[in-house]
């Protein structure tokens, strides 16, 4: 699995750059409706791999798909385990 997100980002970083370009011709108004839609039209083109929604957030420790906290990016296991060790400045278990 977690090489299959690997190429998925890589996939979707090559073709960043095209899909943003094409989305901003696209939902331009003061555009033409040809070209705008010329635009959509190579944009459904792109490969379905390289959109953003096909991304999944993981885990960078464990690769762990759910409950990924994304400031850290880490699960939220491991972030519990490295908090009790101390290892994020100003986190320490809450009681009250």
């Amino acid at each position: 699995m977690k090489n299959r997100d690997y190429k998925r980002r890589n996939f979707f970083f090559s073709h960043e750059s095209r899909r943003k370009a094409l989305n901003v011709v696209a939902a331009n108004q003061n555009l033409n409706i040809f070209l705008r839609w010329w635009a959509q039209l190579e944009k459904s083109k792109l490969p379905r791999q390289s959109s953003i929604c096909r991304v999944k957030n993981r885990c960078v420790e464990t690769h762990r798909s759910r409950s990924v906290i994304n400031v850290y990016k880490l699960s939220r296991l491991e972030f519990r385990r490295l908090a009790s060790r101390g290892l994020f400045l100003g986190i320490r278990k809450s009681s009250w």
